[in-house]
């Protein structure tokens, strides 16, 4: 029976026209797909194997493929087309006849759809009666009436659907690169993506790369094709199912609960069920074991179905409703980016207005600044005023996409509206809490005041009298997180700490009971900025971390910085110098321009201790005499901190003048007790290291002065208790310095002591002991791996210059008054002064001060410029005379 039959190579030395819909296609390359060559070599030895796909999806390509090599390896098979089926006529008419061989050569139904309905009937009953006379490889476009469940069950059956006949990575690959062989990977990957493994897409799209030498989708011209091949399997399916399909497609997958909601179909999701059982246009995917399916839709289908509903207005009306159910249920779930996405769908004002005032300031605070601009253009002209409500928002999405004259200006309306009316509704509430909510982001620039700020949003929060209401229970989650974040930022601000965390706190229980990430990761990233400047600093450091992870790389600026900046002083504070400085580079790179005074101070700080861990100490100098823009005064935290690093410097550079301004400002800014400190520390100039002691005890012991400055006296004590050689008192102020750089881990504070040999021998010694504190070893390692770099900074402290066996040189004069004007010398302009007064060359001064001879006359330049004079003599002359040499 085979011997006599066509060959598949000659009914279809093409790609088959029948195939595509009728439309002739150019000679094919074959690439073998071995995992279905396998596949039909294991169900060919059963009665019946079924290939069920649409056209275009290689059905008729495989099975030449596959009869071809079975034909070369010569086992009979027998290729029979469904448009004319004789020879299968003649082959059941044998097995009705009861002519039945032991063991019958298959026989393949090329487009077995054609298939008259007599013929149908007779397969369907030799496969009922004789199902072992025959072995039937049926290639069709849509399920036959044929007892397949029944045959499958019994073993004796096998269905190849579309979601076999896709192709595999792999397979595309072999498949593009046969028909262009200049196709890169990341060409393949495009069409795959845009395909999804259809067989007829991507040989389009292989053909037209290689015509044109460009990958581009869709394939130039290939357009009516693709239409008319998945259209065919489009118009086969009924009319509620493509409804559906047309109301679903929009998100590009869907579950089933979603497709009931979106097309109001109850039985939508048993439909895509139904087609993902075929896989060509809907595929399912269970995410996890037992969890609901996902049903993807084929990426061409979903270009189908956008352009048939831009296309036709029923269709149209379709999309609508369905974009309009889809938006009334997001929001009533709580999720106003989805709701407002299909608020714009469907096209209507009255509803997009409505999901931006009640979501807006959620929406904004997830950093989707796009989507709620999208709403706001959707709105006719003149809309906002006739629904002012809306102006606070729009304040809120002006400010965040950094366009302050227009929040400003919004700011003051939505407050001169909120003022003039009595709150009775939601929306004015909401009104109201976007009003303040802006004003305390003005507050922090000067432009409101920040008490009046923080009043305003205090008394909105503040329960209603008359029946113990409040802005916690009308407002959404979202815009009252928000408002919390932003009142703690202003009483930040304000010096009020306290209440910050408490607020933070707040803000952070409303956060994530509202799901929302983004103010999750806002609240954690202010809370690490008032944890640090408190000196708990490990406590900020893991708030920050945790502000990082929670959104990865998508936290917006404004608070992505204040994380970078609290991990950029906690790794400076374990001595790790190198991630302090990546830490520090990346909030450089960080747009300040919708930030605040806090949040600039702390990064010209962490920038200056770096220098000056660098010796860079003129650099630190010029960063450190600017002073943070500021409308108004600074927190006192930001004055201690600016005083205390400022102090630091001016100790290193012998600057004596400086150390007593730093002192004095610690006193006029409310730090009177780090000022006490200092000057504690200070007394040890007189010569009585026992009074020092005495001093710093008393401070320690009464007063409660910064974590980090009180570490750095406890350790400042140790090295004097074991200079004096009062090992038992220097052994206690060791646990005692320990026990106060444990919590936060602040090594930082121990470096002057560190450099210093005593300290490191009490270390040592009590490691050696039998019972160290349990950070001792840590801290040891770690304090020896910052020395072992070699850092002169250690060399200029206050302790190495009150060593016993040093000289204890006078303070270096770097302020004047010449020609009646003060004038004032960097550290590195004295240096060079006193290599002059040395009668030194200009290379002889590079060679010493390590610098070039070009950076040598930089200085000298402007020591000439200072000094009122031209040359080398008149500059020494002045300089004696006014007492800088």
């Amino acid at each position: 029976m085979g011997s006599s039959s066509p060959t598949p190579e000659q009914e279809h030395d093409d790609f088959r026209v029948a195939a595509s819909g009728g439309i002739p296609w150019p000679p094919l390359t074959l690439v073998t797909r071995e995992r279905l060559h396998s596949a039909l070599d294991l169900g060919v030895r059963a009665p019946l194997t079924m290939l069920v796909a649409p056209a275009g999806t290689g059905k008729t390509v495989l099975l030449s493929d596959w009869v071809a090599r079975r034909r070369r390896s010569g086992e009979p098979v027998m290729w029979v087309s469904g448009q004319s089926p004789g020879a299968l006529t003649e082959s059941l008419q044998h097995v009705i006849g009861g002519d039945v061989p032991s063991l019958p050569d298959p026989i393949v139904v090329d487009d077995a759809h054609l298939l008259p309905a007599a013929m149908v009937a007779d397969v369907l009953q030799v496969l009922r009666k004789s199902p072992h006379a025959v072995r039937l490889v049926l290639a069709t476009r849509y399920d036959l009436p044929l007892p397949v469940s029944e045959l499958e069950l019994r073993g004796m059956a096998l269905t190849l659907r579309s979601r076999d006949l896709r192709f595999t990575d792999a397979e595309a690959t072999a498949l593009v690169q046969a028909h262009a062989s200049e196709a890169t990977g990341e060409d393949i990957e495009l069409f795959q993506t845009h395909t999804a493994g259809w067989a007829a897409a991507l040989v389009l799209a292989a053909r037209a790369f290689a015509a044109s030498g460009v990958a581009v989708w869709p394939p130039a011209n290939q357009r009516p094709v693709l239409d008319l091949l998945l259209g065919e399997s489009l118009s086969t399916l009924g009319d509620r199912v493509q409804a559906m399909l047309l109301s679903t497609f929009g998100p590009g997958s869907v579950t089933g609960p979603q497709a009931v909601m979106l097309s109001g179909d109850p039985d939508a999701g048993a439909m895509l069920a139904e087609l993902a059982g075929n896989g060509l246009l809907v595929t399912a995917y269970v995410a996890d074991p037992g969890g609901e399916p996902l049903y993807r839709y084929h990426p061409l289908l979903v270009e189908l179905l956008r352009r048939r509903a831009a296309a036709s207005a029923d269709d149209a009306r379709l999309v609508v409703a369905a974009q309009r159910r889809s938006a009334l249920y997001y929001e009533n779930r709580g999720d106003g980016a989805t709701a407002l996405r299909s608020a714009l769908g469907a096209a209507d004002p009255e509803f997009v207005a409505r999901i931006v005032l009640g979501h807006g300031p959620e929406i904004l605070a997830a950093g989707e600044l796009d989507l709620v601009t999208a709403g706001f253009d959707a709105l006719p002209d003149g809309y906002l005023a006739d629904h002012p409500h809306l102006i606070g928002v729009r304040g809120l999405l002006r400010r965040v996409s950094g366009d302050v004259a227009g929040a400003v200006m919004d700011t003051a309306s939505a407050d001169d509206l909120a003022g003039a009316m009595n709150p009775v509704t939601p929306d004015d509430d909401a009104l109201a809490a976007d009003a303040v909510l802006l004003r305390l982001w003005e507050s922090r620039y000067g432009w409101y005041d920040v008490h009046a700020a923080i009043d305003r949003a205090r008394n909105l929060l503040a329960p209603d009298s008359a029946d113990g209401d409040s802005r916690h229970t009308v407002l959404a989650p979202e815009r009252l997180a928000w408002l919390l974040i932003e009142l703690a930022a202003a009483e930040t601000w304000a010096d009020d700490l306290d209440a910050a965390l408490a607020h933070l706190d707040e803000a952070l229980v409303t956060a994530r009971m509202a799901g929302h990430p983004g103010l999750v990761a806002g609240g954690l990233a202010h809370r690490a900025i008032v944890q640090h400047v408190r000196g708990q600093m490990q406590n900020a450091a893991q708030s920050a971390q945790a502000a990082l992870d929670v959104v990865d790389d998508r936290l917006p600026q404004v608070y992505a910085v204040r994380a970078q900046l609290v991990l950029g002083f906690a790794a400076l504070n374990q001595l790790d110098l190198a991630r302090a400085w990546s830490w520090y580079e990346r909030v450089v790179e960080t747009d300040l321009a919708d930030s605040d005074t806090v949040v600039t101070a702390l990064r010209s700080m962490l920038r200056s201790v770096l220098l000056i861990e660098a010796g860079r100490l003129d650099d630190a100098s010029t960063e450190l005499t600017r002073d943070p823009a500021a409308a108004g005064p600074l927190p006192s935290f930001l004055s201690r901190d600016l005083a205390l690093l400022r102090f630091r410097l001016a100790i290193l550079i012998g600057d004596q003048a400086g150390v007593d301004l730093q002192v004095r400002e610690l006193d006029r800014s409310g730090n009177a007790t780090e000022a006490e400190l200092i000057r504690a520390l200070l007394s040890l100039g007189q010569g009585d290291p026992r009074a020092t002691v005495r001093l710093i005890d008393r401070v320690l012991e009464g007063l409660n002065p910064h974590p980090p400055v009180a570490a750095a006296a406890a350790s400042f004590r140790t090295v004097l208790l074991g200079r004096l050689g009062d090992r038992p008192a220097a052994e206690a102020s060791l646990v005692d310095t320990l026990n106060r750089v444990t919590p936060q881990r602040n090594l930082h504070a121990l470096v002057p002591a560190g450099a210093e040999p005593v300290f490191l021998d009490l270390l040592r010694s009590h490691l050696a002991g039998p019972n160290p504190q349990p950070f001792a070893a840590a801290a040891l390692e770690q304090l020896s791996a910052y020395l072992a770099a070699g850092s002169d900074i250690a060399q200029r402290t206050l302790l190495a210059r009150t060593r016993p066996d040093a000289h204890m040189s006078p303070p270096r004069r770097l302020d004047a008054t010449v020609n009646g004007a003060r004038i004032r010398l960097t550290a590195r302009e004295a240096d060079v002064l006193d290599q002059l007064a040395l009668g030194n060359s200009y290379s002889e001064i590079a060679q010493a001060l390590y610098i070039t001879e070009n950076t040598v006359k930089t200085h000298l330049m402007a020591l000439y410029r200072k000094l009122g004079v031209e040359k080398r003599s008149a500059a020494l002359r002045v300089a004696r005379d006014v007492g800088l040499v």
